[in-house]
């Protein structure tokens, strides 16, 4: 028999599964995708060593819609040598999450190297992620995803990275942070992608403004 789950993650669940059924949730911000191909996916997530600032808490493709975009807090941080550079952010623009007053928060975010940035009527693949947010002090972290995926011939690939700073709660607990990264896959809605693989890996950063 497998071990039990740890008490914390059965509330965690819990909470979000609230949250959802309130209307309060981030899913109400686009269309969610309900027709096309059968879906076969996978998700692979990397976390190294010593890595437990946030966690992969679901995935959702979606159709962008305005009240997506309009909902954004903006993008997830600011890359090193453009939207078409490498994995590093630029110092100090990690993308700040809001200071938590409660025991709950969530934020939106565009991914910052897409391949094509958010469009009105594109899939776009939203990940959820659920940050620890510490008291003090802020913590950096990054996350790259990775999406294979075909519109019925060969397989297309679509990249997001994400820079984040924690920042630090100020209800003198650790505060519960839910993110949503948005990733469009390039392709219109209409064209009906199926997904097949779904790779997300987050690593510690240097500082809290500084990736890696």
């Amino acid at each position: 028999m497998g071990k039990p789950l740890p008490r914390k993650t059965v509330y965690a669940a819990t909470l979000i599964t609230i949250l959802a059924l309130a209307g309060g949730w981030t899913l109400a911000a686009g269309t969610t995708t309900t027709t096309g191909p059968t879906q076969n996916s996978s998700i692979t997530v990397t976390a190294p060593g010593g890595f437990s600032v946030a966690v992969v808490q679901s995935t959702q493709m979606l159709t962008v819609s305005g009240v997506l975009i309009s909902g954004l807090n903006g993008p997830a941080g600011v890359q090193a040598g453009g939207a078409g550079g490498g994995l590093n952010s630029t110092t100090t623009k990690n993308a700040v999450l809001t200071a938590c007053a409660g025991s709950f928060c969530e934020e939106n975010f565009s991914a910052v190297a897409t391949t094509a940035g958010l469009a009105v009527g594109d899939s776009a693949l939203q990940v959820m992620l659920t940050v620890t947010q510490p008291t003090t002090p802020g913590v950096g972290f990054d996350v790259q995803v990775a999406i294979i995926y075909n519109t019925g011939g060969p397989a297309i690939y679509s990249f997001g990275t994400g820079y984040f700073d924690s920042n630090s709660a100020t209800g003198g607990h650790a505060a519960f942070f839910a993110v949503a990264l948005y990733v469009d896959l390039g392709v219109s809605a209409l064209t009906l992608p199926s997904i097949s693989d779904i790779v997300v890996t987050m690593n510690n950063c240097q500082t809290a403004t500084t990736c890696p």
